[in-house]
């Protein structure tokens, strides 16, 4: 019986201690731990990318696909359910490489403050990792001022077997609300 406790006290102070000595909070700093906590057989793989979730018309790339009725009445968008067929681009300028699409669902899921629960599969199209894809779940705080991170949970290709973390930070918004994100994504257990 006091094994167990004495396992699990080890962990929530490991867990303590990495927390707060930045591990985690930064992109660098994840990097950089990762590559010292992982060295058989697995590999980290640095991937930065770019998202461009487009509302404006003809090429609209976020759409509406269920709402509750008290939607539009929440301060918070609570309810609202959109599909995203967005262009994943090599760099944040409009003419960049495409290399991908991320395809997926996105909802409003606080009652408390905008936030996103996203589920979506980066399909690469092109480069190093054409046919391959990766699989992102978890929570976005879209407004806040740090970034937000986003679990990878899985993937095909040259990222079978993958798990990680992808850091988003918002690049620019417009009237519109055609966004661009920056994602620095670490790629782990990929074979």
């Amino acid at each position: 019986m006091e094994k167990p406790y004495i396992v699990l006290t080890l962990l929530s102070l490991a867990t303590i201690m990495g927390a707060a000595n930045g591990v985690a909070m930064r992109p660098e700093s994840m990097e950089k731990w990762l590559k010292t906590r992982y060295r058989v057989k697995e590999r980290v793989t640095p991937l930065q990318f770019y998202v461009r979730d487009v509302f404006s018309m003809p090429t609209t790339t976020n759409v509406i696909v269920a709402k509750a009725n008290s939607t539009f009445g929440s301060p918070t968008l609570f309810g609202l359910v959109t599909v995203i067929d967005d262009p994943v681009t090599v760099g944040p300028e409009p003419e960049s490489k495409i290399m991908g699409r991320a395809e997926g669902i996105v909802t409003f899921a606080s009652l408390e403050k905008i936030s996103l629960h996203m589920t979506f599969t980066i399909v690469f199209t092109d480069g190093k990792y054409n046919g391959s894809t990766l699989s992102f779940v978890g929570h976005n705080s879209c407004l806040a001022a740090e970034l937000g991170q986003i679990s990878i949970v899985g993937g095909t290709g040259a990222f079978v077997l993958a798990r990680g973390v992808a850091f988003i930070n918002s690049i620019s918004s417009n009237g519109s609300g055609d966004t661009l994100f920056e994602y620095n994504a670490f790629v782990l257990s990929h074979y």
